[in-house]
């Protein structure tokens, strides 16, 4: 006859209340994106890059989605960019591009644009981001989401 073993003890899990004095995880704040606890990096938006994510057909929502929470959160160092674009990062997803710029010292991931890549077209993405960097309007959307992680 075999000898039946002792169930283990269920897994708490962080939806529970911490038990016999044990540090609870800091919360992240509703602003950002919800990320699993392996997350390192808080992913904010531009006011263009919300937009362009606004866009997207949902199935590229979803991917986009996956993308943001398990690689840019994670570990954002992706292909550096050049040009108007230097000190800016992009990851490809099937056709499209996240353009972002990486804040280690805060720890924080800034989105700047989403789009397709259209290599000689006027609405590539990286034309696109060109000219919203050259007028300016691109630095001031980074300097308010800076502004926001500002105590």
């Amino acid at each position: 006859m075999r000898k039946r073993r002792k169930a283990a003890a269920p897994r708490r899990t962080s939806g529970n209340p911490p038990a016999n004095g044990e540090a609870q995880e800091p919360t992240a704040p509703s602003s950002t994106v919800q990320t699993p606890s392996k997350a390192s990096f808080e992913l904010r938006f531009t006011t263009d890059a919300a937009a362009d994510i606004q866009a997207l057909d949902g199935s590229v929502r979803k991917q986009l989605r996956k993308v943001l929470e398990k690689k840019l959160a994670v570990n954002p160092e992706g292909y550096g960019l050049r040009g108007a674009l230097a000190n800016y990062w992009k990851h490809e997803f099937g056709n499209h591009r996240i353009v972002y710029r990486i804040y280690l010292e805060r720890r924080v991931v800034a989105v700047c644009a989403v789009g397709v890549r259209k290599q000689g077209d006027a609405e590539d993405i990286y034309r696109k981001l060109a000219a919203v960097a050259e007028s300016g309007r691109l630095a001031e959307q980074i300097a308010a989401v800076v502004r926001k992680l500002l105590p």
